[in-house]
């Protein structure tokens, strides 16, 4: 399945290391009509925070531009409705901050695709709806998420064939947690670009290949045109004013705008009123590019349009992948060398718990036997930051021998060690011989004894710290994104106050909400990016009509 790529360059760290989706705009604000002000209004009333107010509206108008849909923002979500917009007849311009469309990340989830039947992958859509049900606490808008699973498939095979024709190399992978409390589903697949290919993605093609074929298509970008103001016709948004070589210019939508303006991980004040859990530590860590460009423009937008946030606070996709990548089941202790988890969790739940500790930071400890340990517990466990990036299908032995080649490079850029004794790993991590030896001697009798009666993790994964060499890898949380926003129908049309549709405004990507709550859920992986491709594919189809 894989294409003319090999596994060890198929996915650099610098790839990954940008995990996100969408792209984001500069914020705008109503026309200056009577009944626009009105409806602002109403909506400032309730406003907390500044940037929740309306600004004055703008009336020096330089040029005006008529087109039929307008999408603000070039990221996945963007690119992906301009071009499905745009191969059905829409007439379509795209808006963006920037100088680019944006991409990032590895690659997207889907719940089916081609690639999936012809390696015989079948998701538990039962498991995985409930899944991510729970790990939302019950928050989430089970119509969308079904709206999700129930087109998928269509729009994944859309995009794939858009990186076949430019002639991606396609990988469906393995690695997914196989445990029973955190279920998660095969199906993340990595679009990469061929060797001397004029394609400019750094990892996944996904943006830009939609970009192109937009383009091919017969849709507008235009670049270095953050959005500023909202157009309103009574209680209907009509388009939208942005802001370019220091002039302003309307752009008037006929049948629709539609915010793709990435999320509010960029704007510290936001994410400490929205998304306080993420501040400390994975906000400043953000692996989001172009950085500071995800500031909450569209939710801004939104709300001066009388638009509604989901339930606060906004869920956040926070990994630990801030430091080390690889880390598996073993123990993890914190700075003081004191063990303080199960470490058999998802990459959520060991975010949230090392996200706790003193610093933001951990240490996954294991010794020389790791490899043979790692192989041991993947038919029970796995996932991101536990398994490598292996192809569905592939033989579990070679989940070690990525890392072996990254764990002396993490060594070498002084987030990774390695000593003959605990003491001396202690003292290279800076913490207290004694409490490190303690720690370590408490945790290899529960691997003897077979049970932890400290954080009960399960017995399979409880592999003994005794042979040497020992290795401690740092880790710590990373923002990628805060995966929340504005409340939408089923047709992904915002809503008001009262949960009636604003006519002619609608969000997708990570500025539209109720799509996750409370957390990520990691067991549809890429499910960010998947939804970015499939909510995108339809609303484009459907404003073309």
């Amino acid at each position: 399945m894989t294409k003319g790529i090999s596994r060890r360059n198929f996915l650099t760290g610098a790839a990954l290391a940008s995990v996100a989706a969408g792209a984001g705009l500069a914020g705008c604000a109503p026309s200056a009509d009577k009944k626009t002000t009105e409806a602002v209004g109403a909506a400032d009333s309730a406003a907390q925070y500044e940037w929740e107010k309306a600004p004055e509206p703008i009336s020096d108008i330089a040029e005006t531009v008529d087109t039929d849909i307008l999408v603000i923002g070039a990221g996945l979500s963007g690119c992906a409705c301009a071009c499905s917009a745009a191969e059905n007849g829409g007439k379509v311009t795209v808006v963006e901050k920037t100088e680019s469309w944006q991409g990032r990340g590895g690659g997207f989830g889907a719940i089916n695709s081609r690639y999936m039947d012809q390696l015989g992958i079948k998701v538990d859509k039962v498991n995985a709806k409930q899944h991510w049900i729970s790990q939302c606490a019950s928050r989430a808008n089970e119509d969308l998420i079904v709206k999700f699973f129930n087109n998928s498939e269509e729009a994944s095979n859309w995009l794939l064939d858009k990186a076949e024709a430019a002639g991606c190399a396609v990988m469906v992978g393995a690695f997914y947690s196989h445990d029973d409390v955190y279920a998660e589903q095969p199906g993340y697949h990595m679009c990469m670009k061929p060797e001397g290919s004029d394609l400019k993605s750094t990892g996944f093609v996904g943006a830009e290949v939609l970009y192109n074929d937009a383009v091919k298509a017969g849709a507008e970008f235009v670049f270095n045109s953050p959005a500023v103001q909202l157009v309103k016709d009574g209680d209907k948004v009509v388009g939208c004013i942005c802001e370019a070589d220091g002039k302003y210019v309307q752009y008037n939508a006929a049948k629709g705008v539609v915010l793709c303006t990435g999320d509010i991980g960029g704007n510290l004040e936001m994410c400490k009123a929205y998304a306080p859990i993420c501040v400390e530590y994975g906000q400043p860590r953000s692996q989001y590019t172009p950085v500071g460009a995800n500031t909450g423009d569209g939710h801004k937008m939104g709300m001066w349009a009388g638009a509604q946030l989901q339930d606060l606070p906004l869920p956040t996709m926070m990994h630990p992948q801030a430091f080390c990548w690889f880390h598996g089941p073993f123990l993890f202790v914190n700075d003081n060398g004191e063990r303080f988890m199960c470490e058999d969790t998802w990459v959520q739940g060991k975010s949230l718990a090392i996200n706790r500790q003193p610093n933001g930071e951990a240490w996954s400890v294991f010794d020389a036997n790791w490899p043979e340990d790692l192989v041991a517990g993947l038919p029970y466990g796995g996932g991101m930051f536990w398994d490598s990036f292996r192809p569905y299908g592939s033989d579990l032995s070679l989940a070690p021998e990525y890392f072996k080649t990254q764990i002396p490079a993490y060594i070498e850029q002084g987030i990774a060690y390695e000593a003959d004794s605990i003491e001396e790993l202690a003292k290279k991590i800076g913490c207290d011989a004694s409490t490190l030896s303690k720690t370590v001697e408490r945790y290899n009798g529960m691997c003897e004894a077979g049970e932890d009666t400290d954080y009960y993790k399960k017995p399979v994964f409880l592999t003994p710290v005794k042979e040497g060499p020992f290795y401690a890898l740092k880790v710590g949380p990373a923002l990628l994104t805060v995966t929340g926003g504005l409340k939408t129908d089923i047709n992904f049309e915002c809503l008001d106050a009262d949960g009636k549709p604003i006519e002619g405004l609608y969000a997708l990507g990570n500025c539209m909400g109720d799509i996750t709550a409370v957390d990520y859920p990691i067991n549809v992986a890429g499910n960010s990016h998947g939804r970015c491709i499939t909510y995108g594919y339809l609303l484009g189809k459907d404003l073309a009509k």
